[in-house]
C-alpha cells in the first residue's frame, strides 16, 4: 500500500467508523419506533375486541360475547371455569374460581360456558373489562395478552340457606338478591381473521374471585344517602353530621389560579377521627378547601358540629390535614392544621372555663416556630410522631407542588415538589414551639407527597418514615438516631407508581411492621410499558427536553440500572403490598395476595375489622367520573 493510500485509509476510517454508528443508530431509532408504534396499535386493538366483550357481559349477551370469539378458537380447558366456596363468615362469603377442567374446548363450548355464567349472573350494576398488559407479541399477525374482567352487581343466592337469610334482610332494604363482586384475570391470545378483524382464539383463566354479601355489617347513618346532603325524602342526616365538601376559592382568584396545574382544584382536604377531647368518643374533624369542620361525638353516633364553639376559625381555606395530638405534654390535645394556600396553623388545646370537661383551642401560630413556605405553605399530608426519641411528638410535612408555576416534569418520576419538612418539637416548660431541621436530619425529599406513616419499620427503636409520591417513586426513609437515609432501593420497598398513601401493620401476623401503599391503577397500564417507556425517552431527546429531564433520568438509573424494560409497567401497576422479612427487608407480594384492584386509590388503613385477630385493609378509590369504561 502506497503511503498515499494509507493516508486515505488513515483519514477515511474515522469517517467510516461515525457513518456506521449513524446508520446503525438510524435503524435502532426506527425499530423503536416501530416496535412502539405496533404495540399501541395491538394495545388499542385488544381494547376494542374487550370492549365489545364487556358491553355483551354487561347485556348478557351471548352472541354479542361470541362475536369476539374467533371460529377456530382452541384451548384445552374451559374458558371460565367455576366458582367453589373458599370462605363464609359474618354475612360475607368468598368464591375461589377455579381453573376449568383439562379437555379440549371449542367456540361452542366457550359460548355454553358465557351463557352459563350469565345465567347465574343476575342484575349486573358496573362491568369493566380492562387490558392489564401486552404479554407477547408473537407477530403482526398474533399477539398475547392479560385482561381484567370485572362484574359488580346483584345475583340470587348460591344455596337454600344463603336464600333465607338473604330475602328477608333484601325485602327490607329494597334489594333483590344478594350484592356480589367478581373479579377475574384472563389470559387471551389474539388474533387477526380473514376480514382483517382481530379475534380471540385462545382464553385460559389466571385466578378469579367473587364475593358475595348480605350487606348488614354497616349501617349508613344517613339511612339512603351519604353524608353531604339530605336523603332522598329530605330527612336530614340521623349522625347530625352535615359538612359539605367546597373548593379552595383562593384557587379561583388571580393570586391562586392554578395555571399550570390546574386538577390540583379537585383534590381538597382529607377526615381525621380522633377522641379530642378524651371523652371516650372519637369525634370526626373534616379538612376542606373552604370551611374546615371539627364534629363533636355525643355518644352513641350522633355528633354535633363544634368547630367555632371551640374556638376553631369558621373559615380556614384550603386546610388538607388535621392532626390532633398532645404536643406539650399537659394532658390536653392540641390541633396542627396543614395548608396548601396559606400558612399552617397551630392551636393549643386548652380547658373551656365554662366547663372544664369540655376543650377549646388557642391559636398560638405565631410563637410557634412554624412559617409557610413562600406565599403558602403546599402542605397536603403531615404526621406526627417522636422520630428523636426525647418524648416529645415532632411534625413531618409532606408537600405538593405549587400549580400555578410548575407542572409534573415527567409522567414517571417527578422531584419539583416544594420540598418535604421536619419539625422538631423543641417546646419546653408548656410552651409549644418546632424548629425546621429537615437540612440537618438529612431529609431532601422533594417528590409530590400524598401520603406519610411513621413506623420502626426495623425494630432499632427509633421511628422511620415512608412517603408516598404522586407522578414518580415513593421513598422509605430510615432513621438512624435523628439523621435520615433513603433506603428505598436496598430495602426491597421500591415503588415508582403514583404513590397516595401508605399505612404500616402486621399483616401477616410475623411480630414486625409489614407495607401497604396505595397507587394508581390504571387500564391503561399496559401504555406504560417497556416500548412506550423507550418510545418517551426518544421523544424528549428529539425535543431537547431530554437535557432538563436528565437528573430523573440518572436517578433512575441509580434505582433500576441499566435494564428500564419493566420500569414503566411498575409505574402505573397499582396498590403494592410489602411483608418485612424481620431483617429491614421486604418482598413485594402484591400479586399473590391480590392486593391491587383497579382504580385511582387515595388514603388506606390497616384493622381487624371483623376482629379475627389479622388485619384487614381498607383503601379509599375514586376519582372524577368519566363515560369511558376502558380505564379507572
Amino acid at each position: 500500500m502506497s503511503k498515499r493510500q494509507r493516508r486515505v485509509v488513515f483519514w477515511c476510517s474515522p469517517l467510516v467508523i461515525v457513518l456506521g454508528l449513524l446508520v446503525w443508530g438510524k435503524l435502532y431509532v426506527d425499530r423503536l419506533d416501530a416496535g412502539a408504534q405496533q404495540f399501541a396499535q395491538l394495545g388499542q386493538a385488544a381494547q376494542k375486541v374487550l370492549g365489545e366483550y364487556r358491553a355483551g357481559v354487561e347485556k348478557s349477551d351471548t352472541a354479542r360475547v361470541l362475536s369476539c370469539i374467533d371460529e377456530a378458537y382452541a384451548a384445552d380447558r374451559s374458558a371460565f371455569g367455576a366458582e367453589g366456596v373458599l370462605s363464609e363468615r359474618d354475612g360475607v362469603r368468598v368464591y375461589e374460581w377455579a381453573d376449568g377442567a383439562r379437555r379440549p374446548s371449542t367456540k361452542r363450548d366457550v359460548g355454553e360456558s358465557v351463557a352459563e355464567y350469565l345465567k347465574g349472573m343476575g342484575a349486573a350494576e358496573e362491568v369493566k373489562f380492562k387490558l392489564d398488559s401486552v404479554e407477547e407479541i408473537i407477530s403482526p399477525e398474533e399477539f398475547r395478552i392479560r385482561s381484567f374482567l370485572w362484574v359488580r352487581g346483584t345475583r340470587p343466592p348460591k344455596d337454600s340457606a344463603a336464600k333465607d337469610s338473604t330475602t328477608k334482610d333484601s325485602a327490607a332494604a329494597g334489594v333483590a338478591g344478594e350484592a356480589f363482586e367478581t373479579q377475574l384475570l384472563f389470559r387471551m391470545w389474539m388474533r387477526r381473521d380473514r376480514e382483517g378483524a382481530w379475534k380471540i382464539t385462545r382464553q385460559e383463566l389466571i385466578h378469579g374471585t367473587t364475593v358475595t354479601g348480605d350487606r348488614r355489617g354497616f349501617t349508613d347513618m344517613w339511612g339512603r344517602s351519604s353524608f353531604g346532603s339530605a336523603a332522598p325524602d329530605g330527612s336530614e342526616s340521623s349522625a347530625g353530621i352535615d359538612f359539605v365538601s367546597r373548593k379552595n376559592s383562593n384557587f379561583f382568584t388571580p393570586r391562586w389560579s392554578p395555571k399550570k396545574f390546574e386538577i390540583i382544584k379537585y383534590g381538597p382536604a382529607g377526615v381525621s377521627a380522633v377522641d379530642y377531647d378524651d371523652d371516650g368518643w372519637y369525634d370526626i374533624f373534616f379538612a376542606d378547601g373552604e370551611r374546615p369542620r371539627l364534629y363533636r361525638n355525643r355518644g352513641g353516633g350522633s355528633f354535633e358540629d363544634v368547630t367555632e364553639r371551640t374556638g376553631l376559625p369558621a373559615s380556614m381555606p384550603g386546610v388538607n390535614v388535621g392532626i390532633f395530638a398532645d404536643f406539650d405534654n399537659d394532658g390536653i390535645k392540641d390541633a396542627f392544621f396543614g395548608c396548601f394556600t396559606d400558612r399552617s396553623r397551630l392551636f393549643k388545646g386548652v380547658a373551656d372555663p365554662q366547663d372544664n370537661t369540655r376543650r377549646k383551642f388557642v391559636d398560638v401560630t405565631d410563637s410557634s416556630g412554624i412559617v409557610k413556605k413562600g406565599d403558602g405553605d403546599f402542605v397536603v399530608v403531615a404526621t406526627a410522631g417522636d422520630y428523636d426519641n426525647d418524648g416529645r411528638l415532632d411534625l413531618y410535612l409532606g408537600r405538593y407542588l405549587d400549580p400555578r408555576k410548575n407542572l409534573p416534569t415527567t409522567l414517571f418520576y417527578t422531584r419539583n415538589g416544594e420540598g418535604n419538612s421536619l419539625l422538631r418539637n423543641d417546646g419546653k416548660d408548656g410552651r409549644l414551639h418546632f424548629t425546621d431541621v429537615t437540612r440537618e436530619a438529612g431529609i431532601t425529599e422533594s417528590g409530590l407527597s400524598l401520603g406519610v406513616a411513621w413506623a420502626d419499620y426495623d425494630n432499632d427503636d427509633d421511628l422511620d418514615m415512608y412517603v408516598a409520591n404522586d407522578f414518580g417513586r415513593d421513598a422509605l426513609l430510615r432513621n438512624d438516631g435523628g439523621k435520615f437515609t433513603d433506603v428505598s432501593r436496598e430495602s426491597g420497598a421500591f415503588d415508582p407508581g403514583y404513590g397516595m398513601g401508605a399505612s404500616w401493620g402486621d399483616l401477616d401476623g410475623d411480630g414486625d411492621l409489614d407495607l401497604y401503599v396505595s397507587d394508581v391503577h390504571s387500564g391503561q397500564r399496559w401504555y406504560g410499558q417497556a416500548a412506550t417507556l423507550y418510545k418517551y425517552l426518544l421523544t424528549s431527546a428529539r425535543q431537547g427536553t431530554i437535557f432538563s429531564d436528565l437528573p430523573a433520568y440518572k436517578e433512575i438509573y441509580g434505582m433500576v440500572g441499566a435494564d428500564w424494560s419493566t420500569y414503566g409497567d411498575e409505574v402505573v401497576k397499582g396498590n403494592a403490598l410489602y411483608l418485612n422479612d424481620g431483617r429491614g427487608h421486604f418482598k413485594e407480594v402484591t400479586e399473590r395476595s391480590r392486593t391491587n384492584p383497579y382504580g385511582w386509590f387515595w388514603g388506606n388503613t390497616t384493622l381487624d375489622y371483623d376482629g379475627d385477630g389479622r388485619l384487614d385493609i381498607y383503601a379509599a378509590n375514586g376519582w372524577i367520573s368519566s363515560k369511558s369504561k376502558d380505564d379507572l
